[in-house]
């Protein structure tokens, strides 16, 4: 029995769908898994002890939902297992419907507010798992694929989820080995970011690319996340730093007063030696801290954390400047502008895609770039394409822009021949 709840617990869940595999073969069983959506806000909104109260009513919500030969058993942590034997099997989504029912407004216990959902993975014996490891391996993958994507839904098992996780592990494996062996696979690309005014190349960020022989060339969007899910964005962060600083220190030849951008992740963010290391490789690569730029997402700066506090002054101590990216995208940024330690605001490209038409992002731009101005900070417009669109900005008083329409993300010996001119 789990204390907790009541509920018969893990071990005894095990041993129960054991048996029905072993004594019933032939008869249809369903595996629901549920796992509480955020409940570590809850906990630190009251206290583990509350976090448990919750536990506690959920379970028994989950047992007054159940129908037929339905039983429920608390897994680890904040999941549950629903097991359904024979053509009952067919009311999973029933059961999670009344629970998704039950948790769409905020509940109240002893006096205290609380809004929790649940997410749901399912999967079927016999058809599509025909022992209990991979029925319950399933059930898991699809819990996973609904947290993943948006929460507080039930989300059946299917052979796509399992080739997306599949695919996942076999790429965390292989971004390991490129990292163990000297980042093989790994380059880097720069796209130019050219003074607004006249479209003078000014500087340049630096965006990684990886292939690899067995998955071939992948895209940023699904491995960058893979590396900081795994942790090895900390090792592969400053190796882009350093390699982007080598470059940066090559390029002042052409012209000294050349920035590189480089993008730093929110894991980094919780790493001690980070500021020392970024020092250490200003040192090694002789380059100025002037012509160097750290990108950190809005999120980052959202964060009060005092990590994250502690880096952005010691970012600034070395003379290094902080740049805000993807402005505008989902937090309360003009909020955040009143005490950021911001020296450059990127203005993401969603304000760019209508500007033509849109009174409301020319409205927006030109209030950032205003606003930012008279409190010392520099603005850089992304994500400019097509003529019309620059048109559109020139007299908006932007400091810089980056854009297709000024250079697409290229190798380091074609940037040179394109925009440093070297012959």
């Amino acid at each position: 029995m789990d204390h907790l709840t009541g509920l018969f617990n893990k071990f005894e869940f095990e041993d129960v769908v054991r048996r029905a595999l072993e004594a019933r073969p032939d008869e249809r069983l369903g595996l629901m898994v549920l796992g509480i959506d955020d409940l570590r806000h809850i906990n630190d909104r009251y206290d583990r002890g509350f976090g448990d109260d919750v536990i506690r009513i959920i379970a028994h919500r989950i047992q007054s939902a159940l129908v037929g030969r339905a039983y429920v058993y608390r897994l680890d942590g904040d999941e549950f297992a629903v097991v359904v034997r024979g053509d009952d099997a067919a009311t999973l989504p029933d059961v999670y419907q009344a629970l998704h029912q039950a948790f769409r407004r905020q509940q109240t216990h002893e006096g205290k507010k609380f809004y929790c959902t649940l997410s749901a993975g399912c999967a079927q014996y016999p058809a599509d798992a025909e022992t209990y490891e991979d029925l319950v391996k399933f059930a898991n993958y699809a819990l996973e694929y609904a947290k993943a994507h948006g929460k507080k839904r039930r989300v059946p098992f299917s052979p796509s989820i399992l080739a997306e996780r599949s695919r996942t592990l076999e790429l965390v494996e292989r971004l390991r080995d490129s990292i163990e062996h000297d980042f093989e696979g790994f380059r880097l690309v720069f796209q130019p970011q050219v003074n607004a005014a006249d479209g003078r190349v000014i500087g340049a960020e630096a965006l990684a690319r990886w292939s690899c022989d067995a998955c071939g060339e992948v895209p940023p969007l699904e491995f960058i996340p893979l590396l900081e899910e795994s942790g090895l964005i900390v090792p592969f962060g400053a190796w882009v730093l350093r390699c982007a600083m080598d470059t940066a220190a090559r390029w002042r030849a052409w012209n000294p007063d050349f920035v590189m951008s480089v993008n730093l992740s929110y894991r980094q963010l919780d790493e001690a030696k980070l500021v020392p290391s970024i020092a250490e490789a200003l040192a090694a690569t002789g380059l100025p801290p002037a012509n160097l730029v750290v990108e950190m997402t809005e999120s980052c700066f959202a964060s009060s954390s005092e990590a994250a506090q502690k880096l952005f002054v010691g970012v600034r101590a070395l003379g290094v400047r902080i740049a805000m990216d993807d402005f505008g995208t989902g937090y309360a940024a003009l909020g955040m502008l009143k005490q950021s330690p911001a020296d450059i605001v990127k203005i993401d490209r969603t304000f760019v895609r209508d500007i033509r038409d849109s009174t409301f992002d020319a409205t927006f731009i030109r209030f950032v770039v205003e606003l930012c101005h008279d409190v010392g900070i520099r603005v850089c417009l992304e994500g400019v394409e097509v003529p019309e669109e620059y048109e559109a900005v020139s007299g908006m008083g932007l400091d810089s822009i980056q854009g297709f329409l000024f250079g697409r993300p290229c190798p380091p010996d074609e940037f040179e021949r394109k925009f440093l001119g070297k012959g």
